[in-house]
């Protein structure tokens, strides 16, 4: 599979660089543009009206973040594995689990490390501010994140469709007739550039399927694994 992965972030790479020197260096500028555009016109969207699936998402996720198999996972790995205690009274005793709790239900859903932190940490601060039990918390969160990543990405792709529409109805592309070696580098650049984000978008999405690819394989494939190093496009989608 981390062969897989890669072998797909090189040929969108390759086939970014490659369209950007075809196209040149203008129309790169552009294509950058509007995954950018689409990429927080769809955050914005998604945040506006995703959440009126939660209702819809909200049993299935609670059915599996408090089930026994779940739950028993979470206290063997928070080392409450052999005790009697049951998880609220685990977490009761030691309110610090709270966030290991909330952590290992994100890593049971197939979310990577870096997602299930940032899960962990708004799951204690929820229950923090509205005194809801870490399991409530960590469902509400969960739906919410779920759903605003599904509705990102619908917004994104039909956002970005039109954009594409809108500049090949308009023909916005523009070359330099006298400097074709500006326009081959440059497009060259501006692909590479949008080659980047899109493997890194490509990477932060498979970062919500650990359960279906494997919850080590972005870590261990090494060109994802570079990517999700930059997070600056994604950090701040969650």
């Amino acid at each position: 599979m981390k062969l897989f992965i890669n072998i797909i972030l090189l040929l969108i790479m390759a086939i970014c660089i490659w369209r950007g020197c075809k196209k040149g260096f203008v129309s790169g500028i552009v294509g950058i543009l509007a995954v950018i555009i689409a990429l927080y016109g769809g955050s914005l969207l998604s945040s506006k009206y995703a959440g009126q699936v939660i209702p819809v998402l909200e049993p299935f996720v609670d059915g599996y973040v408090d089930s026994q198999k779940t739950r028993s996972a979470a206290l063997e790995k928070m080392g409450y594995g052999d005790s009697e205690l049951s998880l609220e009274d685990v977490l009761a005793q030691d309110s610090s689990l709270r966030y290991d709790y909330a952590f290992e239900c994100a890593k049971s859903l197939g979310f990577n490390d870096k997602l299930a932190e940032r899960i962990a940490e708004k799951s204690v601060n929820y229950a923090d501010k509205t005194g809801e039990n870490m399991t409530e918390s960590v469902i509400s969160i969960l739906c919410d994140t779920i759903s605003y990543v599904g509705g990102l990405l619908l917004a994104f792709l039909l956002i970005l469709i039109l954009l594409v529409a809108i500049t090949n109805i308009g023909n916005l592309s523009f070359k330099f007739p006298k400097m074709p070696m500006l326009d081959y580098v440059g497009g060259g650049v501006m692909g590479l550039i949008k080659g980047f984000l899109y493997c890194s978008l490509f990477c932060w999405i498979l970062g919500f399927f650990g359960i279906i690819i494997g919850a080590d394989t972005l870590d261990s494939a090494a060109l994802a694994k570079f990517f999700m190093t930059f997070d600056f496009i994604t950090g701040s989608l969650i």
